[in-house]
């Protein structure tokens, strides 16, 4: 508890009366001051009364000093810096001014010799900062690129995770924090004493099973600690990203309503304001009742209730005191009733700790629950059902090991053996080292209570794992305001550590991962710790979240093989050098220059079904303008284009011809591989930009792509309802077939191209594309679903260069591999040679810059439901980056943007699905996330390439 000081008068004292004015005498003739003994006595008291005050000034420094200087704790010392470093320096550093000195300034000091929070104090309230925005959300302003080491645990993140996990290594290594390993020590050692099963094996063994989709269950973490835990802000991120690396199971333990005035909701239902709070922590604590949730919520004072948010869970667990008087709680779905729980025990005279399951029906959004009678609540389970990590945190404000053993040992070992946990976190040692400081507990009974805890813990379930955690730095102001570091810390640190290993639990070092003695006042001048020198606020907080589960990650990554051996590097590679004529392009657009940038996708169905590109486009031609929809392939109806507001219909007899499937090398096709063939009178309509505002104004060009053949005639071609004159005969007569592209000028936004076959011959339509005579980007998506890089290899070579040069690309984008990954007879070298030979070709045919974009995770279902990597995934893996690189191209994977290693699964898994149950593509949200993911990585390289250097002027395509 935090030490105040103040001056008062003395009870029973009267004040002193006040001197009368110089000169004057008292009432009665007395004088104020008693009489002196002699002139010179007289003359002496005179000269100190001239200088009382800065005589006591004097003393008091020179006693601060001397008590600084002596052998004492530093607790008693005023000003303790002093024992440390030169005595000179220290002095002049007291003296002078901070300005004066070079250093820099402080916080004003708060209360004196004020240490933080003590066994039930509550932090000083911090607002609730901002949630961050969707990770599938488009963003033009990207992020900023920071380094980061190989292996510290960041390769599994999907793309926006991992733009904030760098964001906060550029934080940890500016504040010196550190990347700690985990110390698993042994829970299991064998005959010979060898160690068989280290502190961390259930847990990590339990995530390897969900990785391998051999788990049908939950894996549980029960997070036990003091107000660290409570605000969620370090384990908030730790629940984030293991669900999003091994897939979401529920939110897991709330309280059913806040148990302090203040704080964030994050963890509680939304009570009504009647409950009666009872807690671990208070001086009279629920004696027989609670275990390790630590709270009872009672409704003795007539009913009550708690709303929860419900969305995406199906499986709801009551936790409650069943006891001998009658008592129900009504639960209700969307505000209708579902199921009454009646809490009354079997026994007339014992209470124990019990539990009740409901089923949550399907698209469930809120829950209620209404409170009849006599009820003691201790909290709630909200989860998914389906395989995924559930991360339970309960943090008691004031929360010290001994406060978790107050606990009834029962309640404490049936709550539990409910949650069924694979590891157990106690996160304590900071209430400790603050009482120790104070002399109000010893080393010995800290090690005995955090002895027993851990005990409790490993007997109640002993096939769970279990980590300690160290107490992170914190500071305390002395009186003369200066911050030093708390005592004790260190202490407990190592009495933690040596009592871990002996109960074969594992130990993480939070205090060396802060960053040792004294990061608590380098977290505070930077803002990232509370002026109470122990709570951080909530950037700290996610750094030290960050660092946790990182030293988790890696622990795991270390306990087992990876499933795909292959290198997948995560984050655009070789923009700077494979993009920098693009991004010379983007840039002087960006400036005011009148440009077009070309973009031309070719790929699979991933590129096929406009979702991806769409969003890219999106993003692209917002920050640099829009020159045009771009190319889009003949076919039948879709409403994937209906979005861009692009129609296609087909009027008559038409057959729409695959490149992909079983087609003969060295034809005629489209950009997409794809032609659509008209019997005699059939129509094709294309229409661009449909409801667009009109803009009468603009001008600009639609062109054509169809095939001709001899001795056939021209179609009728109609532009906006216009038909246009029959087209002049050839100089000389076809002898084959042959593309040609026809260009028309038009005016205004929207535009319609209609194609009518010959009443006696047949028409091959290729597609169209409409392009705007204003500065901007066009994107084209030129995709076949099913096609591979050697599909468009096999095509007529000089058809689809000329096709691709007309679309005057800077930039190629190949996004191919996916399919190739699902064959199992995949040659590699062969891989390597023809996707080197089309890059090298399509390269020089268009003068445009390339990017080579990896294969999303794809996963295969054997009979029985279980998933594993494609076949050939690992071959496409290990050779695409490398083909990219020999080509000069930059290269991104999209598998590690979705979050490497059966990202598919968990993608498939999350609400809203962003993986399609096939294994092999997404869905729109999951192609809106990566194309998000992409944006972001190939703006922040752009960004990069502005600050290297002047713009350069390159030749425009």
């Amino acid at each position: 508890m935090a030490a105040h000081h103040t001056v008062s008068a003395s009870p029973g004292k009267r004040d002193s009366p006040a001197r009368p004015p110089d000169g004057e005498a008292t009432k009665g003739g007395e004088s104020f001051d008693p009489p002196p003994k002699s002139q010179s006595h007289a003359a002496l008291l005179d000269f100190l009364k001239a200088r009382s005050t800065g005589l006591t000034l004097i003393l008091t420094v020179a006693l601060a000093l001397g008590l600084s200087l002596a052998p004492v704790p530093d607790a008693l010392r005023p000003l303790p810096s002093l024992q440390r470093g030169p005595l000179p320096e220290k002095l002049v550093a007291l003296v002078l001014p901070t300005s004066l000195s070079g250093g820099r300034a402080t916080r004003p000091p708060g209360e004196v010799m004020t240490a933080g929070a003590g066994a039930a104090k509550r932090p000083p309230e911090e607002t609730e900062e901002e949630e961050p925005a969707d990770a599938g959300a488009l963003v033009a302003e990207p992020l900023p690129a920071v380094p980061t080491t190989p292996g510290i645990g960041l390769e599994e993140l999907s793309a926006p995770t991992l733009a904030r996990a760098k964001d906060l290594e550029a934080l940890r290594e500016r504040m010196g924090s550190q990347h700690v390993d985990i110390e698993l020590n042994c829970r299991k050692a064998g005959p010979d004493g060898s160690c068989q099963e280290d502190g961390l094996a259930p847990y990590t063994r339990a995530l390897a099973e969900l990785r391998e989709d051999a788990r049908r269950t939950p894996v549980r973490v029960v997070h036990l600690g003091d107000s660290l835990v409570a605000s969620d802000h370090i384990t908030d991120l730790v629940r984030d990203r293991l669900q999003e690396r091994f897939g979401a199971g529920g939110k897991g333990f709330l309280f059913i309503t806040r148990p302090a005035s203040a704080g964030r909701w994050t963890r509680s239902g939304r009570g009504s304001d009647g409950w009666e709070i009872e807690r671990l922590v208070d001086s009279k604590w629920p004696r027989d009742r609670v275990g390790w949730t630590g709270v009872a919520f009672s409704s003795e004072k007539g009913s009550q209730s708690t709303r929860y948010d419900v969305e995406g869970s199906r499986v709801a667990e009551l936790f409650f005191l069943a006891q001998p008087a009658s008592g129900s709680v009504q639960f209700s779905v969307d505000g209708k009733p579902l199921q009454r729980i009646h809490t009354r025990g079997f026994s007339k005279n014992k209470s124990e700790a019990a539990f009740a399951r409901v089923t949550l029906p399907q698209g469930a959004k809120s829950l209620t629950l209404t409170t009849s009678g006599k009820v003691e609540l201790h909290g709630m389970t909200l989860e998914s059902g389906t395989p995924g990590v559930v991360y339970d945190t309960v943090g008691l404000l004031g929360g010290m090991a001994e406060v978790y053993l107050r606990a009834q040992p029962a309640a404490f070992r049936a709550q539990l053996r409910q949650r069924k946990p694979s590891l157990v976190v106690m996160m304590v040692g900071g209430n400790e080292a603050f009482f120790y400081s104070r002399d109000r507990t010893t080393l010995d009974e800290v090690r005995a209570q955090i002895k027993e805890l851990m005990s409790r813990v490993r007997s109640n379930v002993p096939n769970a794992a279990c980590l300690l955690m160290a107490p992170i730095d914190a500071g305390v102001r002395t009186m003369s305001g200066e911050v030093v570091s708390r005592r004790g810390t260190q202490e407990i640190g190592a009495i933690y550590r040596e009592e871990a290993r002996a109960a074969g639990c594992a130990f993480w070092d939070a205090y060396a991962a802060m960053g040792g003695e004294g990061s608590a006042l380098r977290w505070l001048e930077e803002g990232l710790m509370l002026d109470d020198l122990v709570h951080p606020r909530a950037r700290g907080s996610d750094l030290l979240g960050h660092l946790f589960d990182l030293s988790l990650q890696r622990a795991f990554a270390k306990s087992r093989a990876p499933l795909v051996a292959a290198v997948d590097p995560a984050g655009l590679q070789n923009a700077d050098t494979a993009l920098a004529r693009t991004f010379d392009k983007l840039k002087r657009r960006e400036a005011g220059e009148a440009l077009r940038v070309g973009v031309a996708q070719l790929g699979g169905s991933h590129t096929a079904s406009h979702y991806f590109t769409d969003a890219v486009r999106e993003v692209l031609t917002k920050r640099f303008g829009a020159a045009g929809r771009g190319f889009i392939a003949a076919g039948k109806a879709s409403p994937r284009l209906e979005p861009a507001g692009v129609t296609r219909t087909l009027e008559g007899d038409w057959t729409i011809e695959d490149a992909a499937k079983d087609a003969p090398p060295g034809g005629l096709w489209g950009l997409t591989g794809i032609r659509a063939v008209g019997g005699p009178g059939a129509k094709l309509r294309i229409q661009f930009c449909k409801d667009c505002p009109e803009a009468k104004e603009t001008s600009g060009r639609l062109d054509l792509y169809a095939l001709d053949a001899p001795d056939v005639r021209a179609p009728d071609i109609a532009i906006d309802g216009e038909l246009l004159p029959p087209d002049a005969p050839p100089p000389e007569p076809l002898t084959a077939p042959t593309v040609r592209i026809r260009s028309f000028p038009v005016t205004g936004s929207s535009h319609t191209v209609e194609v009518t076959a010959p009443k006696d011959g047949n028409v091959t339509v290729l597609g169209a594309s409409l392009e705007y005579d204003t500065p901007g980007v066009v994107y084209d998506a030129l995709g076949l679903p099913g096609a591979t890089a050697s599909t468009l290899g096999a095509m007529d070579a000089a058809a689809v260069d000329a096709q691709l040069a007309s679309r005057r690309p800077d930039l190629l984008v190949f996004w191919y591999g996916t399919n190739e990954a699902g064959r199992p007879d995949l040659d590699a070298s062969a891989l390597r040679r023809d996707y080197t030979e089309l890059l090298a070709r399509l390269r020089k045919a268009t003068n445009a810059e390339c990017l080579v974009m990896g294969p999303t995770d794809r996963l295969t279902q054997d009979a029985n439901g279980r998933w594993s990597e494609a076949p050939s995934l690992a071959s496409v893996l290990n050779t695409l980056p490398q083909v990219a690189k020999d080509a000069g191209c930059a290269y991104w994977s999209t598998r590690a943007a979705m979050g490497g290693e059966r990202s598919m699964l968990r993608w498939q898994r999350t609400q809203p699905a962003l993986g399609h149950a096939d294994g092999v593509h997404l869905t729109p949200e999951g192609y809106a996330r990566l194309a998000g993911a992409f944006s972001r990585e190939l703006l922040t390289a752009y960004e990069a390439h502005k600050k290297a250097g002047p713009t350069s002027r390159v030749e425009d395509n």
